[in-house]
Formats: C-alpha cells, structure tokens, sequence
C-alpha cells in the first residue's frame, strides 16, 4: 500500500480570506503569487501583494455583499477586472501610467459584488 500525501498550497502563494462583520489585513510575500479568494459579507479586506512577485497571469475571486476590498499590487502589475457589479464599484487609484501599462505579469479580478466597494491602488 502507497501513501500519497495531501498536497497542501503555500499560503504565501494562494490565500483563502472569509469575513463577516469584520475585517482581515493581509500582506502577502510570494515569489510565485497564485491567487486566491476574497468573501466579504458585510466587511472588508485589506491585501498588500507590494512585496510579491507574479509570473504570467493569476486569478484573485472576490466575492462580497456590503463590503470592501483594498488590493495593493506593484507597478510592474497589470490588472483586468471582470466583477459583476450591483450597486456596486471597483475604482482604480493607481497612476495612468500604471494603469495602461503592457505588462505580462496580469492579476486577474473575478467575482461578484453587491453594494461593496473594490479597490485598486499601487504602494
């Protein structure tokens, strides 16, 4: 009989957050960000990746009813968002040079949100 351990991801590569009625802070250090998933209902969450590096494209799924999400990314980042939106808004505070920068490094932000807010800004 074999055993095959549980492959188990690094939690600096791929973070799993789930609030409610309060709040998380975050910064995540990954050589290699993954994504992750982001549940908010009625509260908010703070991700710094400033200090992560990303190699192709990952995929951050948000999920959220009355809340916010802050997302920090470094300037060499692209970020694509494809959030369905309620009531809701997703606001880029990052420079224009930044914004429309062609960078093969890309976040990619999925999900839902209902009367909550996503935010995107650079450190």
């Amino acid at each position: 009989m074999s055993y095959t351990p549980t492959v188990i991801p690094n939690s600096e590569d791929y973070f799993i957050t789930d609030t409610v009625f309060g709040s998380i802070e975050r910064t995540v250090i990954s050589k290699d960000f993954k994504g992750g998933r982001i549940r908010n209902l009625f509260g908010g969450t703070e991700i710094d990746l400033s200090q992560s590096e990303l190699k192709g494209a990952a995929v951050l799924d948000i999920s959220q009813a009355f809340g916010q999400t802050t997302i920090t990314v470094p300037g060499d980042w692209r970020v694509v968002t494809d959030i369905s939106q309620v009531m809701a808004v997703v606001e880029d505070y990052r420079n224009e040079v930044y914004k429309t920068k062609n960078s093969e490094k890309v976040l990619i932000l999925k999900g839902t949100s209902f009367c909550a807010n996503v935010e995107i800004q650079n450190y």
